[in-house]
């Protein structure tokens, strides 16, 4: 399953933690547990393209939020963007997925489902509509935080923004070969004391991008010119090695 179902203290003040071992948050006042980048449909989309994967993404990402939902017992769950992967028209496999982990959270005793939407989020409003999950384009949780998925600018005034859209990890040299951590990241703006909480994927298949300190390897516009990238700070979350805080990039990485 997906992980301990420990509450590691993200911003214990505003009542914000990691689900250890897990790509979730739970945000302890508004009793919501946020997800992102499920990317449902990933597989008929490489079918397509003639490569042919096991269909897990949406298995896995059930294991996960079936764990850290009978873990929290979250009142709403929100899943901050990319529900579905193909961006230019909607697969069978991304409707119905999409509906069966609908149907999955309700029946877990879930009360609200709202998804905040990605890039990847087109056509798909109406058939979630239809089964009861409201889609933004910005939610506020309280306490001055924001979700949104990060693909475009956020202009109204928050305190902290989580966002998806990145896919971070920390690539780590073990005995020779590379491995690759799924990774929150700690973003401090430049001009304000603002903070950018940006999530891990929850797709299997989105392993993951390698955090570094080049801003224009970031896709976010937010990252790429707002955020002092040297101050980053992940934070590892996985299952095999729990929650492990690293030092800010400028510590961590080489100079660009």
């Amino acid at each position: 399953m997906g992980g301990s179902g420990r509450l590691f203290p993200l911003l214990p003040g505003k009542g914000l933690y990691i689900l250890e071992g897990t790509p979730f948050l739970y945000h302890q006042p508004s009793s919501s547990l946020v997800a992102a980048d499920l990317h449902l449909g990933y597989e008929e989309a490489m079918a397509r393209l003639g490569v042919f994967l096991p269909r897990l993404q949406l298995r896995k990402a059930l294991e996960m939020l079936e764990d850290a939902v009978k873990t929290v017992r979250p009142r709403r769950v929100v899943i901050g963007g990319d529900i579905k992967h193909v961006y230019e028209r909607l697969l069978k496999q991304e409707v119905n997925e999409s509906l069966r982990l609908v149907g999955k959270l309700l029946e877990w005793g879930v009360a609200d489902i709202v998804l905040v939407k990605g890039n990847h989020d087109t056509f798909i409003s109406g058939p979630l509509k239809k089964n009861g999950v409201e889609v933004v384009d910005v939610l506020e949780l309280g306490d001055g935080i924001l979700v949104a998925h990060g693909h475009k600018r956020v202009d109204v005034d928050y305190e902290v923004l989580v966002m998806g859209h990145e896919h971070p990890a920390v690539q780590v040299d073990v005995g020779g070969a590379r491995v690759k951590f799924p990774a929150f990241l700690l973003a401090p703006l430049k001009s304000s004391s603002s903070l950018i909480i940006v999530m891990p994927a929850t797709g299997v298949y989105q392993t993951g991008n390698p955090v570094t300190r080049s801003s224009a390897n970031y896709l976010s516009p937010m990252m790429q010119s707002d955020v002092d990238i040297d101050e980053v700070k992940p934070i590892i979350s996985d299952r095999s090695v729990g929650v492990f805080p690293l030092p800010p990039l400028k510590e961590l990485l080489p100079p660009v």
